[in-house]
């Protein structure tokens, strides 16, 4: 899609209010002095007949001027053109009898030149003008004349003022690289003629007739400063926004130059010109007569240039890459029916050159905006007069069945009463063959883009919201390009419009034809030719200097080159060079070989002046052709022969010999129980050559060019070996079968007393075995077999291929459950308990309940503890439960030895005693008596029994108390009797 956005002066519209003043006709109006202002006249219907809203007055003349308030160029917000309006839809009304007339003149009074006479009866559905570019003021003059015969209801109208484009003339100069005089010829729109490698400056410039520097009035159209420069060359290269660029040609080939100048309306002029850059020419028919010659000999050399010589240059055409072909420019004023033409010279294509199928003419392309769809009428004109229709969007109208629009947008257009100002275009391309959607637009009208209100912001004017036809597709015309067939393709081709209905405008920025140059042989070609020719000057020319055909006799053996040169019309100059062979005495390729018993010679290098002749003593040999330079030379068996080439313009015989190589031998096919193979005998021409596998798990040792490697395989297979020798890379084959032991799967652990085997390879399968009576195979010759064991323990058990009775082993531990206990006690209160678990070997771990880990656990509270054995396979759980007790040594102070009444012994109480000793001593610390069950009873005796004396003893007591706690205690006792 192309969006042309308009970045330009243009009209600024403001709408009338409710009080605002109906100008009627016969009012002074906006004469020159009292100028229309342009930031307020508006859009609104603000024009009408004397008559209001009944008939208009009958013997009248009424005359209304509007002007334009004309101001400076650099405000863009006032007007430069009035424009009025006269319509029958949308708010506006026209009904003027045709007795009665509307004189619209093109300036501030009515001795201005007439623009047209209106009534009903020569308008049915009203009409548009604006002021032009002959008249400087910008006004226009209406005069209404009625007479007394009949009346009608009158008119409500529209006036508007605006800035519409100017027009101007662009200009080219060419200067071949940058120097020396314009080129162009004719001036402007010729042809530029120059050398391949060359360049040209083209320079552009223009004419601003009705610019403001010129007239004081209007817009800038300044080159330096207002004017956009867009390039358009056929090499496809992208140049600047620039009055000035610089063209290198890339090929030898015609070129268009296109150049579009826009101004900030923005308005399009375009301009074209063209290159020819001069032909390569074809030196085909020069040359020598004899390119190689023996020592002492001469030939001639032949570069003819004009239809009278033997030989001749010829110099090819050149051609033009063809485009498109684009209009500038086109204001669509608001109308009732009016025609607008946008015309386009085609030239430069051959004469009698025409249209023939839809291809022909591929595609037509227009930049437009326009607020209305419903109200058009757009077709193609080709210079015959015949028409292909492209949008019949209007019933009745100039062409017969219209679909009507409605109020589609054509691109975003600016949706005002008509007159004001321009968008932005979209480009809507036409074409029977390249169309990308079935159906013309209007069978396609709901094929739509939103575009969204864009607000005025001068010098850009407020877009309009709403939904517009969309233009990234190609659509087809309402009727083929194939009915322009029979259209010449030179001449004016015109895009013209009809807008039936009032209230609304449009703009067509730019328009253009593709061609097809394919349909077209010799479209847009030319020719160059020959001027000047010479040779030139070598000691060894004997002959003929002065002409095109010389005669040359070198006098040293080797290559000679002479140059004949050549100029053609447009100062290009060129040369050939033409070399001939000077030898003493022919040669040949040397000794070679023929692999395959043959040899074919081509590209082998034999030189002699004019062919030769070959043979051989040996009977093994034949030649394809003997008389040929460069035939196949067979032989019937292997061997080494002598072949012999004598040259026809020398006779010098040459003789080489050519040796047939046979095939090369390696091993035969092999089969055996290893992954590791060892070549031997292999017999192969030079003893060289490279071995091959196209599987992955072959590889060769020392590596793939020793004749005789080790072939290695990574898996037991089927193999395919190759060995191709390195001289004419014949290749052998042989089957090598190679089977790997067998594998099974490494020492494992087993739960449950069950194993299920996996990950066995064996070539061809086997059987499994067991020594132990304790294993039990589900099924001995399954690869894969489910092996149980009555007892725990490690296990062997083997497995024997069948194929190549190989036995592999491993081992199965059969992990047995595991146990443990722990006991159950009290212990005193404060001390801290071990708790040990009971350790056997099928445990691996030790987890208690609280998270300690290992088989011991110290508590200081009562409570359950559990621990949990744990191995690979299982897990066993015992608990001890732990009391706390208090703890403590009740000892007597007093003991009477001959009481019955209990307390004459000397007794502890006690709880909770593990260890214990207690020592009784005397008042000199003596010992009396030492024990260590706290259970015993002391009774007031020394160790060897006799009894002690009354008084006072001492006692030391030493114990530990369950759960590990330490105590010791003192005190004394007093014994009496």
């Amino acid at each position: 899609m192309k969006i042309t956005q308009l970045i330009a002066l243009f009209f600024a519209v403001g709408s009338f209010t409710a009080g605002a003043q109906m100008i009627n006709v016969g009012d002074i109006g906006h004469p020159i002095g009292s100028e229309a202002s342009c930031n307020t006249f508006g859009a609104a219907n603000n024009f009408q007949d004397q008559g209001g809203a009944g008939n208009y007055t009958p013997n009248f003349t009424g005359t209304t001027t509007f002007c334009p308030n004309l101001g400076p160029a650099t405000d863009p917000t006032t007007g430069t053109k009035m424009s009025i309006s006269f319509s029958i839809n949308a708010g506006f009304t026209f009904d003027v009898d045709a007795t009665d007339f509307i004189y619209v003149y093109d300036g501030p009074d009515d001795t201005y030149p007439l623009l047209g006479i209106h009534n009903s009866a020569t308008n049915p559905t009203g009409f548009t003008h604006q002021a032009t570019w002959s008249n400087p003021s910008g006004c226009l003059t209406v005069k209404f004349i009625t007479d007394g015969a009949n009346e009608g209801t009158g008119w409500l109208a529209n006036v508007q003022c605006g800035n519409p484009n100017q027009p101007f003339t662009p200009h080219l100069q060419a200067f071949i690289n940058g120097t020396g005089p314009n080129v162009i010829n004719p001036v402007d729109t010729g042809f530029i003629d120059m050398c391949f490698g060359d360049s040209v400056m083209i320079v552009a410039s223009g004419v601003f007739p009705n610019s403001f520097q010129t007239t004081g009035n209007g817009y800038s159209q300044d080159v330096n400063s207002d004017i956009d420069f867009d390039w358009t060359v056929t090499d496809g290269s992208l140049y600047p926004n620039n009055d000035t660029i610089w063209f290198t040609p890339p090929a030898r080939a015609g070129y268009l130059i296109d150049l579009n100048m826009e101004d900030i309306f923005p308005q399009g002029v375009n301009i074209r010109c063209k290159v020819r850059v001069s032909t390569l020419p074809i030196f085909a028919g020069t040359g020598a007569l004899d390119p190689i010659i023996c020592l002492g000999d001469s030939t001639e050399l032949v570069g003819g240039v004009t239809a009278s010589d033997t030989v001749g240059v010829m110099v090819p055409p050149g051609t033009f890459n063809l485009g498109g072909n684009y209009a500038g420019l086109t204001y669509l004023p608001d109308g009732s029916g009016q025609v607008y033409q946008a015309p386009i010279t085609i030239s430069g294509f051959p004469a009698g050159a025409t249209i023939d199928d839809a291809q022909d003419l591929n595609q037509v392309c227009i930049t437009m905006e326009h607020s209305y769809l419903g109200d058009l009428e757009i077709w193609l004109q080709c210079p015959t007069g015949q028409i292909v229709p492209l949008v019949n969007s209007y019933n009745p109208g100039a062409i017969a069945g219209g679909s009507s629009g409605g109020g589609t947008f054509l691109g975003h257009p600016y949706d005002d009463s008509g007159g004001g100002g321009a968008g932005v275009g979209f480009e809507y391309c036409f074409s029977t063959v390249f169309n990308t959607i079935p159906g013309s637009m209007t069978q396609n009208l709901g094929n739509t883009i939103p575009v969204a209100a864009v607000p005025a912001n001068p010098p850009n004017p407020p877009l309009s919201a709403g939904n517009s036809i969309d233009p990234s597709d190609v659509y087809t015309p309402e009727t083929t390009f194939a009915n322009f067939a029979g259209c010449p393709v030179n001449g004016n081709w015109t895009i013209v419009v009809q807008d039936n209905l009032g209230i609304d405008d449009g703009w067509i920025f730019e328009w253009g034809l593709y061609f097809d140059a394919s349909f077209f042989p010799g479209m847009g070609s030319y020719q160059t030719s020959i001027v000047n020719d010479y040779w030139s000057a070598d000691p060894s020319i004997v002959s003929g200097m002065g002409d095109t055909s010389i005669v040359v006799s070198p006098s040293t053996v080797g290559t000679h080159s002479y140059t004949f040169n050549v100029e053609d019309n447009f100062g290009c100059e060129y040369d050939t060079t033409i070399t001939i062979e000077v030898q003493a005495q022919p040669t040949i390729f040397g000794d070679t070989l023929g692999c395959d018993l043959t040899f074919n010679s081509a590209g082998a290098s034999v030189n002699s002046v004019s062919g030769g002749v070959w043979s051989s003593t040996a009977a093994q040999i034949s030649f394809s052709n003997a008389n040929i330079n460069n035939p196949i030379i067979n032989a019937s068996s292997p061997g080494v022969y002598p072949v012999t080439y004598t040259d026809n313009a020398c006779n010098t015989p040459l003789t080489i010999d050519i040796t047939y190589p046979a095939l090369p031998e390696i091993f035969d096919d092999t089969s055996l129980c290893d992954l590791s193979y060892q070549v031997v005998g292999t017999i192969a021409h030079g003893d060289s050559g490279t071995w091959s596998n196209i599987s992955p798990d072959i590889s060769f040792s020392s590596n793939a060019t020793t004749l005789n490697p080790i072939i290695n395989a990574t898996t037991s297979g089927n193999y395919i070996i190759t060995f191709t020798d390195a001289v004419c890379n014949n290749s052998v084959n042989a089957n090598l079968t190679m089977i790997q032991p067998p594998v099974i799967f490494p020492p494992d652990t087993a739960c449950y007393f069950t194993y299920g085997v996996f990950g066995t390879q064996s070539f061809d399968g086997g059987v499994w075995s067991a020594v132990d009576t304790n294993i039990h195979i589900s099924n001995v010759n399954s690869e894969f077999p489910v092996i149980n064991s009555s007892e725990p323990g490690i296990y062997t058990v083997s497995y024997t291929d069948n194929e190549c009775g190989v036995t592999v082993t491993s081992t199965i531990n059969y992990i047995d459950y595991p146990w443990t206990i722990v006991i159950d006690t009290t212990v005193c209160i404060g001390a801290t308990f071990m708790i040990q678990a009971a350790q056997f070997p099928m445990n691996d771990s030790y987890i208690w309940n609280n998270g300690t880990v290992g088989p011991v656990l110290a508590v200081t509270q009562p409570g359950d503890y559990i621990v949990t054995v744990e191995n690979v396979c299982y897990s066993y759980s015992d608990t001890a439960t732990i009391g706390f007790t208090l703890c403590d040594i009740q000892v007597p102070n007093i003991i009477s030895l001959s009481s019955t009444a209990g307390n004459n012994v000397f007794l502890i109480d006690y709880e909770g005693i593990d260890q214990f000793e207690c020592t009784i001593m005397n008042r000199w610390g003596n010992t009396i008596k030492t024990y260590i069950d706290p259970a015993y009873s002391w009774d007031g005796k020394t160790e060897n029994g006799n009894p002690v004396e009354e008084g006072t003893y001492f006692y030391i007591i030493k114990a530990t108390f369950w759960g590990g706690m330490e105590t010791t205690k003192q005190g004394f006792v007093q014994v009496q009797y």
